[in-house]
């Protein structure tokens, strides 16, 4: 990115910044939803600030879009930077869409503080959560060897994402419960993926970008 901002601009520097404030806002929303998945409920207070986070969180999006736009249209635009942010702004802003995901299952009745498998539930939600703010440390650092590190520990959760929603649908237990842990793996797994794809623009030509929600044969 760095070669692209040659003639850097106060208007690309706040542009990186509200990216990475959308990650830390992002991994906000996910450990305001999760809590409420491990035992603390529905409530207003936390309808409410999920709800809120992720709106300032699209709000973010707007401006970084809006910046974009009157950069390139009035400013010394870098476009190969200008295109990476207009791609990677929606990846950062889905955290916030599969947070409110999350949320649904505990209103519908989830409560994996009451399941046989609570440790090893928590501990996924852990590596997401660790992720997001790694991603949002690495990318503001614009650290493009410790992205490609990340992305490759990343990619391996993605995996194990899949092995669990298999085990969801062919266990024997409450359909309930198997329909609550598969939707819970399916939604870190998309929240991992958009994460893995801002960090494409550290270590991935423009074409590549994006690519992480993909099918690993697709990509």
């Amino acid at each position: 990115m760095e070669f692209f901002k040659a003639g850097a601009s106060n208007e690309l520097d706040a542009v990186e910044a509200t990216i990475v404030q959308m990650l830390r806002d992002g991994n906000d929303v996910f450990t305001t939803a999760t809590d409420a998945l491990f035992g603390g409920g529905t409530s207003k207070a936390t309808k409410r600030e999920v709800r809120s986070t992720d709106m300032g969180i699209n709000e973010a999006q707007k401006d970084v879009r809006r910046s974009l736009l009157i950069h390139a249209a009035v400013g010394p635009t870098e476009l190969p930077l200008v295109l990476q942010y207009a791609s990677i702004v929606k990846d950062a802003e889905r955290i916030g869409d599969y947070s409110k995901n999350l949320y649904d299952l505990v209103k519908f009745g989830a409560n994996f503080s009451e399941a046989p498998d609570c440790d090893e539930l928590e501990r996924y939600r852990n590596k997401v959560s660790n992720l997001i703010v790694d991603a949002a440390d690495v990318f503001e650092a614009k650290d493009a060897p410790a992205a490609q590190r990340l992305l490759g520990k990343a990619d391996a959760f993605l995996d194990e994402y899949d092995m669990q929603v298999r085990a969801a649908y062919k266990s024997k237990g409450e359909v309930s419960d198997a329909v609550a842990h598969a939707l819970y793996f399916r939604f870190l797994k998309r929240t991992t993926a958009h994460v893995m794809n801002v960090l494409t623009a550290l270590v991935q030509p423009l074409d590549r970008l994006d690519s992480y929600d993909e099918a690993k044969e697709d990509r």
